[in-house]
């Protein structure tokens, strides 16, 4: 089975700051005393994602996103790709000082429409085939 995945790069100071960034952030739920307006307001604003609100989209699964960190993200991510020559392109725009990987699925757009792009925090590599 093939399936298609976008390929981010960027630079954290831990693997910690860079789950901040690429996946959804809640607040705690307001108590029982919270007013209607006060539990509508949480409720608007949750949750809150950076890397969501920077590829300016209105959806997007955070169940079909992978943060990686591995000591050797490179081959890991080349064991993913079925295109020859995918993982040099990759390698080619990524800086020395990039040390995670984020791949958004396809299946993370829920069939809305989105456009990737890179952001403040991600270079955008580009949409590769995958064996997955």
């Amino acid at each position: 089975m093939s399936s298609h995945f976008h390929v981010f790069v960027g630079s954290f100071k831990s693997r910690d700051e860079a789950c901040a960034y690429t996946e959804a952030q809640f607040e705690p739920e307001p108590g029982e005393d919270a007013s209607d307006e006060e539990y509508s307001a949480w409720e608007d604003k949750e949750p809150a994602w950076q890397m969501r609100s920077d590829l300016g989209l209105d959806y997007l699964s955070s169940d079909f996103i992978e943060t990686i960190d591995e000591a050797e993200l490179f081959e890991y991510l080349a064991g993913m790709l079925t295109e020859p020559g995918a993982i040099g392109r990759i390698r080619e725009l990524a800086g020395a000082e990039d040390n995670i990987l984020v791949l958004i699925f396809h299946e993370a757009l829920g069939g809305f429409p989105g456009e990737m792009k890179s952001t403040p925090r991600l270079k955008y590599c580009g949409q590769f085939a995958s064996n997955l």
